[in-house]
């Protein structure tokens, strides 16, 4: 799903005009995308200037915490690795 960032969104239409499926209008000055007309191209990602538009992802609060035990785990892991480099090269 994109979606737009309203305090980066300058109202300067290149989204409008690069939207194969008319998915985006002007709105008081701001962006807006139509996700019933919008297929994920992303070519609005590419041609906006301030890089408000954003694709955004839902996450259920499971996949995030599984998502965040797993990165402490990597964490863990570099830092033994880390802890182990300089005792080896301590003895």
């Amino acid at each position: 799903m994109l979606r737009v960032r309203k305090g980066l969104c300058l109202g300067c239409g290149l989204c409008v005009e690069s939207c194969p499926q008319q998915a985006i209008s002007i709105v008081s000055a701001m962006a807006e995308i139509d996700q019933s007309r919008c297929n994920q191209c992303r070519l609005c990602l590419e041609v906006c200037p301030q890089g408000a538009i954003i694709e955004f992802a839902p996450v259920s609060e499971a996949e995030l915490a599984t998502m965040v035990g797993s990165l402490r785990q990597k964490a863990d892991d570099l830092v033994t690795r880390i802890e182990r480099l300089r005792q080896q090269k301590n003895a």
